[in-house]
């Protein structure tokens, strides 16, 4: 890996989450400083190779977000990496991955990475 790493100066992968009924980016409650109640958007954290997570320097690009239907069927959302930072890709870790629902399905697909 760390030979492609110094031959490459940018990458990219996808992954896709497969989901019954959950969504990819959840609400969750949280406490202002204030006291009071507040909803925010929880969304997965990637690990990058290098143990950055993506909430600082690898953000991924949402292609796709169907895992927001909750209709009991099957749904997609697709997540697309690029950086010119070979040394952030492949993801080795997610985090905030979970389910809020009981009988809730979920499948996570890992694409292959691009050196370039």
């Amino acid at each position: 890996m760390k030979f492609l790493h110094l031959l490459s100066s940018e990458a990219s992968q996808s992954i896709t989450f497969h989901c019954l009924g959950d969504p990819a980016y959840k609400t969750k409650d949280k406490f202002s400083s204030s006291g009071s109640m507040q909803r925010e958007d929880a969304k997965p954290r990637f690990i990058g190779w290098n143990k950055h997570a993506s909430n600082t320097l690898l953000e991924p690009h949402l292609i796709q977000d169907e895992c927001k239907i909750q209709d009991g069927s099957w749904h997609q959302s697709h997540f697309f990496f690029h950086t010119q930072d070979s040394r952030q890709l492949p993801i080795i870790d997610i985090q905030e991955f979970s389910s809020s629902l009981l009988n809730h399905q979920q499948h996570l697909e890992t694409g292959p990475v691009c050196f370039l």
